[in-house]
């Protein structure tokens, strides 16, 4: 059994696949929100993947980790990825990965820019996934008008750029993915602008089709990926990097990346989108066998607190709650399935 658990409003980045597809993980995964874990005065037995972990304010995280604490003083068995005050902060990651002489580039915090900056830098938001926050700033006095310009500089970071162009001239991105011990190329992408999203309706955006499905099928980065992940501590997740005089450098390692189905993609990225799609589920099964765990099983867990969340009236809270009463929460993925299929959701 698998339990992820995910901010409520940010879970469509693995339901979107979950949901949408055939698979022998149907009965096998919950998907709890932050608030349900921490107020849930039963938990189930199970491999816990926590996600999302950058986004989580301050008091969250510590919620979370002391009901995680009560979780496994009952059970103390379960396998744990992403353990929250592990994983720690965007920063905290970042800096590790610095420290370890697998970045060559910093991240900083905004309130305290230090004064051997490399420029050109950028500020970024360190708590989502919106990309730069400013253009390339090439001098103190274009750092400081840009910082000037924020509403305040707590949640921002100033980041170093580091040229990602490869042999063509273009900026390159590449993605690998985490789950538990399955670390696997999850994107490859090029762009004529500095920031490479790999959005299909960007018009900076090349498509990569044969070169991308090449790599999705190898493990050019295998071995130094792993690395990095363990470096950073997380357990499930994607590192977003380039490779630049032969290393690796991570932009960041988001702890809750959006799963899009191949369906949805363009015919020129769809099979390396199935190939990715295929390694991620592998990656669940082996976590799933390897919990040794073949039935939800709820137990009571101590240090249950009071839900801060208002019910939601949809369809979707509705029949949520329905499996919740009826002890079928792990048949979710299943049963919203269909709901999709029938254009109810």
């Amino acid at each position: 059994m698998l339990v992820f658990v995910i901010s409520e409003s940010h879970q469509y980045t693995v339901r979107d696949v979950l949901e949408t597809r055939d698979h022998a993980l149907h009965g096998r995964i919950i998907i709890l929100s932050y608030d349900e874990f921490i107020s849930a005065p039963r938990l189930p037995r199970a491999s816990y993947l926590f996600l999302d972990i950058e986004r989580l304010s301050p008091d969250q995280l510590s919620d979370s980790t002391a009901r995680l604490d009560f979780l496994l003083a009952v059970a103390p068995e379960l396998r744990i990825l992403n353990r929250p005050d592990r994983v720690g902060t965007r920063m905290e990651v970042m800096a590790r990965l610095h420290e370890a002489g697998i970045n060559g580039f910093r991240l900083m915090p905004a309130a305290t820019p230090a004064a051997d900056l490399l420029y050109p830098v950028f500020l970024r938001n360190v708590q989502d996934h919106s990309g730069p926050r400013s253009q390339l700033l090439h001098s103190p006095e274009e750092l400081a008008a840009a910082l000037a310009a924020l509403p305040s500089r707590e949640g921002y970071g100033i980041t170093e750029f580091v040229d990602a162009r490869n042999a063509d001239g273009l900026f390159e991105k590449r993605g690998y993915m985490r789950v538990g011990d399955s670390v696997f190329a999850s994107a490859l992408d090029a762009s004529h602008h500095w920031v490479c999203k790999g959005e299909y309706a960007d018009p900076a955006t090349v498509p990569q089709g044969a070169r991308e499905l090449e790599f999705l099928s190898g493990d050019e980065d295998g071995a130094a990926l792993r690395r990095a992940f363990d470096v950073a501590r997380v357990d499930y997740g994607r590192a977003d990097y380039a490779i630049i005089d032969g290393r690796p450098q991570l932009f960041e390692i988001n702890t809750n990346p959006w799963l899009e189905p191949p369906e949805n993609v363009p015919p020129v990225a769809r099979q390396g989108a199935l190939v990715m799609i295929d390694r991620f589920l592998a990656g669940l099964h082996r976590l799933d066998r390897d919990s040794g765990i073949d039935a939800p099983d709820w137990i009571e867990v101590p240090g249950a607190r009071r839900s801060t969340r208002g019910f939601k009236l949809n369809r979707r809270s509705l029949f949520r709650r329905l499996l919740c009463r009826l002890g079928g929460l792990q048949h979710e993925t299943r049963v919203m399935g269909r709901l999709r299929g029938l254009h109810l959701l």
